[in-house]
């Protein structure tokens, strides 16, 4: 028991090197964010640690450590350059692209030093603490077997839930097989390499090439517009409670809006049925699905064309830090020059703790200029409904329909003060990550192909006097659509005026395992939604 007592020893001090190791990068890099709790690091780090100190051999516990560390000093490198976690897709473009990758590690040369040296010092220190303790550790005799078996339960796991269990994916199988931010480096890393080796090499052997590639970067026709976007994107509101015909009392503001003429209001369909699915296609431009590969090239990400043709850009969402880790690596942080949540709103505004305080921020920070490209997002209708809203609007028996009530006030409230506000051409977007089940077919939330949930209300207000701009509102008719409206204009080509179209609707996940939809339109008639590969 006095030899265990070491062990313990020893696997504290070297789980809390690994948190040093990345506490220590992130005051390097700011795109990098970790913040271990508690939990998280007694179940996946010291618990590791602990496994790996009962190993007799000090060969085989440097070795393990020392690819832990390797680990994260890929990710490190990979955050330098790209600014986000390695995902599963890019260790396919290590092999497949060669010569690509070969030019990209070139320039990355440059960015080794901080990365390399918390590698060397962090290896340098675990030897020296392996080799104070090395004497006293108590070794297991069959811990070889012990390791082996866990290692290989958690691949079986992960490969359950990539080809097995992937219907609705939750948030806790998600995370399972995608990186996320407020984790360990190394974890990150072999989330990834887990994902690449039992999702990605049996889809490449078992299918035939994908009729569907990367959209290409499109062209840069027009720079110094003069003009300010806006997409605010809303959560969890479906587009039967924000039709403006059939619930005149859920959207008593916005409705004289519409009468008004002042703003534009029509149903479109979601890019996915969960928020990190519909976020990537709206800020992306995805068009099909299993587009991972177009998230990582960084093509058609709004944020870096923004940039690249000389916008500002912001990010700024009522959501708290941590429910956006599952969307952060997929809308190019780096090019984001302003990122703010929920937690940094008092920084800026003493906040009310409901979706008021978006405008407050927006109007602190004195953004609503030209040139400036600007991504809101609010918490809507994002359950627990009844904390969604002040007491003031408690008006309706359910809670849901008090959401969208209280979103109908706090967008017609920044309406008007964009309206007041700004004299430069101006164009706002408001439109739905996805819709919600109440109980139809037995269903709840969303995650699923249900009608409900993927068709969603897109408003739009402008001041533009461009007579084509009513045309092309009728003519999205997704969140693809969306995307590329706001592309062209953010000085870019895109193809959003093709009358013929297959609209994509993915489930819950990127990469389609969970299924996906597809509406075609022909000639301006729009056919029933197709299911393929649905396991619901």
């Amino acid at each position: 028991m006095k030899k265990l007592f070491f062990n313990l020893i020893y696997a504290l001090l070297i789980s809390a090197l690994f948190l040093f190791m990345d506490k220590v990068y992130m005051l390097h890099n700011s795109h990098f964010i970790f913040n271990f709790t508690f939990l998280e690091f007694f179940k996946k780090m010291f618990l590791l640690v602990l496994l790996i100190s009962i190993f007799q051999e000090k060969a085989i516990r440097l070795s393990l450590f020392f690819i832990l560390i390797l680990f994260s000093f890929f990710q490190y490198i990979h955050f330098e350059y790209f600014g986000r976690n390695i995902q599963g897709i890019e260790f396919y473009l290590f092999f497949t692209e060669i010569n690509e990758t070969f030019e990209t590690l070139g320039s990355m040369l440059s960015l080794l030093d901080i990365p390399l040296a918390i590698m060397i010092i962090s290896t340098l220190l675990i030897y020296l603490i392996d080799k104070r303790f090395s004497k006293n550790l108590y070794y297991f005799k069959y811990v070889k077997l012990l390791f082996l078996t866990t290692l290989i339960g958690v691949n079986l796991y992960i490969y359950t839930i990539i080809n097995i269990q992937h219907k609705r994916l939750s948030h806790f199988h998600t995370k399972w097989i995608c990186p996320m931010t407020h984790r360990h480096s190394s974890r990150n890393f072999f989330i990834s390499l887990n994902y690449f080796i039992f999702g990605i090499i049996p889809q490449k052997l078992c299918t035939s090439k994908s009729n569907h590639p990367p959209l290409k970067k499109p062209l840069l026709l027009q720079s110094d517009m003069n003009r300010t976007v806006i997409l605010f994107i809303g959560e969890s509101l479906r587009y039967d409670k924000f039709n403006m015909e059939q619930n005149n009392s859920l959207t008593p503001k916005l409705r004289v809006m519409k009468n008004n003429h002042s703003i534009l209001v029509k149903k479109i369909y979601s890019g996915g049925t969960a928020t990190k699915v519909s976020v990537a296609t709206l800020i992306n431009r995805l068009k099909y699905p299993k587009s991972f590969l177009q998230i990582t090239q960084e093509k058609n990400c709004l944020f870096k064309l923004a940039k690249e043709n000389h916008l500002n850009t912001y990010f700024i969402s009522r959501q708290e830090d941590s429910q956006l880790e599952m969307i952060r690596d997929t809308i190019c942080p780096k090019y984001i020059d302003n990122f703010i949540y929920q937690e940094k709103f008092v920084t800026y505004i003493k906040p009310l703790g409901y979706d008021e305080d978006l405008q407050e921020v927006v109007e602190k920070l004195d953004i609503l200029k030209p040139n400036n490209f600007i991504v809101l997002q609010h918490r809507g209708s994002h359950s627990p409904y009844e904390k969604q809203y002040p007491k003031a609007f408690k008006k309706h028996p359910n809670s849901y329909d008090n959401t969208v009530l209280y979103t109908d006030y706090t967008l017609s409230k920044l309406i008007q003060y964009i309206q007041k506000n700004i004299k430069n051409e101006v164009f706002f977007f408001y439109v739905s990550d996805h819709g919600e089940m109440f109980g139809e077919k037995g269903k709840r939330g969303h995650g699923t192909l249900d009608k409900e949930v993927y068709e969603v209300p897109l408003l739009m207000y402008t001041n533009s006097s461009d007579p084509l701009v009513k045309k092309t509102f009728n003519h999205i008719r997704s969140h693809y659509d969306l995307s590329n409206y706001i592309l062209s204009l953010l000085g870019y080509s895109s193809d959003l005026l093709d009358k013929d179209k297959d609209i994509y609707i993915l489930n819950s996940d990127i990469d389609a395992y969970s299924g996906y939809g597809i509406i075609s339109i022909k000639n301006g008639k729009e056919s029933n939604i197709t299911i393929i590969n649905n396991p619901l």
